[in-house]
Order: structure tokens, then sequence, then C-alpha cells
């Protein structure tokens, strides 16, 4: 078969529609960008090939077509808070749309659950669902892309963006093109799927890169809600059941007992795979699923040697290396294909071509130092963020940073006592029946077991300096009475 066109034609130029939402999922985590992506900052949180991180990246992408009101974006529990904090930086009407999965359960229940939601307000969505974790070099192919699968979209079809292969690669699925769609206009430029592969191996994926009809699958669809819905009511009853009723209770984080009765499935097994009304639309738009050093090494700018580099980072007589920096001076001499990453806790050293061998070393690192596959030293909380400055036997000094008109729970602690420092603007602080203000250059001292509260009354963010003493000063001895966002006390 000829390869198809995946130069799509031009279309009209984007607009906003009331029926067009977007669903982007960012629920994902994973080691292979260790030690920059941790479990509890994962890849699409990072800033990785610009100033903004993938996940705003994603939604951005979206905006020429559709309202912010109508971006739902899905998420762990655990990220919530920075996922809804990325949004509000780029509009308030993103960030309540961010919906929160109490546990992981594959992306059918994720997409099922917002597709109910939408579709209580809106039966005949046409919705796109995007990867909140992946870089578009060519953003107008992607709208071009997403106006033409609508028009699939709209006559019952899941319509899947076949991304233009350029490697063999082995580590993607693959989806394999058919004849055009009976139509004009825009319908003319998708294909029916013919077949879904799973990561095949060299030959094979040689032999599709050489056929011409076979294309990536980047995990990018669109679809009309009440289509949707009918073909998972038809194919996985129980994920349409507990869809259907965390819609109706219109809760932002879904109930545990709901949610672990869905069954963990992925969209391409649990209804891709079972319903032949599913077509692609082929495009070349620079997709790239960052899964790797490597892969964010190929994508980005290098210098004449070769180099690829962030951060303060100084390379002699070094080529083709990958050398990023997040906490001081990273300098080679002398060293050819190597990534080196450098955080404030850990830094990798490997061969580029061993990048793939990740997980094996991330594994060996949670045997001894699981927080280093963990958390980074600076941890992101719904009030702000807090940066561990230096730890050790019974100490640990932290910088707080509180957002203007922020606050953290009430709450006290068994084992530790605390000093407060204000390095910046004013705080307000309840222990135990006092109440006071401090100022900068101003402290007081958090006795264990007393009750306290740390707010920011003012127009500009609150830096602390936190010296904790005790025993045990680990993040679970905290007792919360009363918390402003939600949390689980305890």
């Amino acid at each position: 078969m000829n390869a198809p066109n995946v130069k799509l034609h031009p279309t009209a130029q984007p607009q906003v529609s009331a029926k067009r939402y977007a669903i982007v999922l960012a629920g994902g985590s994973g080691t292979r960008l260790w030690p920059l992506s941790r479990s509890s900052k994962p890849k699409q949180l990072l800033c990785l090939n610009g100033a903004e991180s993938l996940l705003q990246q994603t939604v951005l992408r979206t905006l020429p077509m559709v309202d912010p009101a109508h971006v739902c974006t899905v998420t762990s529990s655990e990220y919530r808070f920075e996922v809804a904090g990325q949004l509000l930086a780029l509009d308030a009407a993103l960030a309540s749309g961010v919906l929160a999965e109490p546990m992981g359960r594959n992306t059918l229940p994720a997409i099922a659950w917002a597709v109910a939601r939408i579709a209580r307000e809106t039966p005949d969505a046409v919705i796109g669902v995007f990867s909140s974790d992946h870089a578009v070099a060519d953003s107008d192919a992607f709208l071009r892309a997403w106006q033409a699968a609508e028009a699939a979209a709209k006559e019952g079809y899941i319509a899947l963006f076949g991304m233009q292969p350029t490697e063999a690669a082995t580590g993607y699925g693959y989806i394999q093109s058919g004849q055009p769609l009976a139509g004009a206009g825009a319908l003319s430029e998708v294909h029916q799927a013919l077949r879904f592969v799973e990561k095949p191996d060299v030959a094979t994926a040689q032999g599709y890169l050489s056929s011409g009809d076979y294309f990536w699958n980047g995990g990018m669809f669109v679809f009309r809600a009440d289509h949707f819905l009918a073909m998972v009511r038809q194919h996985q009853p129980q994920i349409f059941s507990a869809a259907e009723a965390l819609a109706e209770k219109n809760d932002m984080q879904a109930s545990s007992d709901v949610y672990a009765s869905m069954p963990d499935l992925s969209i391409d097994y649990g209804l891709l795979e079972l319903t032949d009304k599913v077509a692609v639309v082929p495009v070349d738009m620079g997709w790239n699923d960052l899964g790797s050093w490597e892969a964010i090494y190929q994508q980005r700018d290098k210098d004449a040697q070769g180099n690829m580099t962030e951060g303060d980072v100084l390379a002699i007589d070094s080529q083709e290396n990958l050398l990023w920096s997040e906490h001081g001076l990273v300098a080679t001499l002398g060293v050819t294909n190597l990534a080196v990453v450098q955080t404030r806790d850990a830094t990798l050293v490997c061969p580029r071509d061993r990048v793939q061998d990740l997980k094996t070393l991330v594994s060996a690192v949670k045997q001894d130092h699981a927080h280093l596959t963990e958390i980074h030293l600076t941890v992101t909380r719904p009030w702000g963020s807090y940066t561990i400055l230096e730890e050790g036997v019974g100490y640990k000094i932290k910088r707080i940073l509180v957002n203007p008109g922020a606050k953290l729970s009430m709450q006290m602690h068994y084992h530790r006592s605390e000093h407060w420092v204000v390095i910046e603007g004013t705080a307000r602080i309840t222990n135990g029946d006092q109440e006071i203000y401090l100022e900068e250059n101003e402290s007081t001292y958090i006795p264990k077991t007393n009750r306290h509260r740390l707010e920011n009354p003012g127009k500009v963010p609150l830096q602390i300096i936190e010296i904790q003493t005790g025993p045990y000063l680990e993040e679970d001895d905290i007792v919360r009475f009363d918390d402003v966002y939600g949390r689980i006390p305890g």
C-alpha cells in the first residue's frame, strides 16, 4: 500500500466550539528520566523542553480549539495540587477542571469517568483525549489532525492520531492504516484502522517502517461522548456503571470504593481492539513521547560539539553528551556519548546508549535509597513548597515558602519540635492558645504536641527557615485537625 498523505490539507482556522471538550491524562509516573523524574513529580510536571512543563504545553495546544472551562484533566490524588497549581498559572478555569483518581486503574477508567461527567452536560460533546507527557513540534499540524478526526467522530468512530514514524522503534505501539473513509472534505483524510501491534521486534518494526501504512500510536484520539459511552456499556459494563455512578456524585475526587471496582484496563485492550469503529488520522507533527534521556537528547538543540546542555555546564574536549544540571556546575573533560544528570541530591552518569536500561539502576537505588526515587528535596504542596536544606541525626533544616493568602493545616507533631525564623514576608502563627505575627528576622518556637498553624496574610510570598529537632522527623509525624485543602487527617 502506498503511504497515506501525512501532510494534512489546510482546513478552516480553528475556532472554539461550545460542544468541543478536551480530556488531558496526567496521572502517569515513571523512572526513565531519573533522577529528574520521581514518583512524586513525574515527567509531565517537569520542564524538559522549554519554559512550560509538558502538562502546560499539552493544555496550551488545546486552547485554540477548546474553551478553558471545557478542559478536564485527570490525575492522581497525589499530584492534584501540583497539577491544579500549574494549570492555575495558565487560566483559573483550567484549575477547576482537575479530577483526582484515588488509585491508578489505567486509561479506560480515567477516560470513562471524565466522559461520563461531560456527557451529563453535553451528551453529544466531541471530545479529544491527549496524554500530558508528550512533545509536539508542529502545533498547526496537531490542530489540523484534530479537525479531521472530528469529522470521523461525528460518524461514530473513535479516531486516533497516527504519528508518522521516523525510525524502526520497538518501544511504541503501531496502528495499521487501511483505506480512506468514504466521504468528502476532512473525512477523506481519515483511514480505517486495521490492526494494533504492541512493541514489535526490530525486524518487524523495520518492515512496518518500509511499508508506509503503519503509524505510531501516540495515545491521542477523538470521539463523540454518547458514541463512546455506548461502546463502553457494550464491551465494559462494569466500567460504564462505575463511571456513571462517579459522574452522578459530581465529586472532583473519586470515591475509592467505586474506583477500585473498575478493572485495570487500557483503552486499547479494553475498547479499541473490540470494536470495528476505529479510524486513524495519519499526521506528521513532530511527535515525541520524551520517554528517555536519549529521546530528549535527540529532540533538543546541541552545541558545535554535539553536546546537549541544560543549566550550569562546562564541557571541554567533550562531544555528543547530554549534560544536565539542576544544582551546581557540571564540568566534563575529554568524555564522549555520556548522559550526566545532576540534581541537588543525586547524580546519574551512564553511556547514552544505556539510558534505556535505567529501570534496572533505579530499582537498585530504591533498595537502599528509596527516598531518592520518590521525592525531590523541593516538594510542592497546595499552599506552596518546602526545600530540605540539610538533615542529620536528630535535626532537619527546611526552607518553607507559603503563597500569598495560603495557610498550612492546623496540626501537631508527637516526636519533633520546630524553630521558625521569618526571612521574607509576614507570618501569622497559631501556637497553642496564642496567635502572633512575625516579620523578617523574627522567630518563634513550636514545642512538640502543640497545635500550630502557619499562614501568609500578606501579598508577597512568605519564606521561613524551619529547624526541626527530635528523634523522628519524617512527614508522617503530622496530625491534622483542620485543612482547607481537604487532605485526609493524620
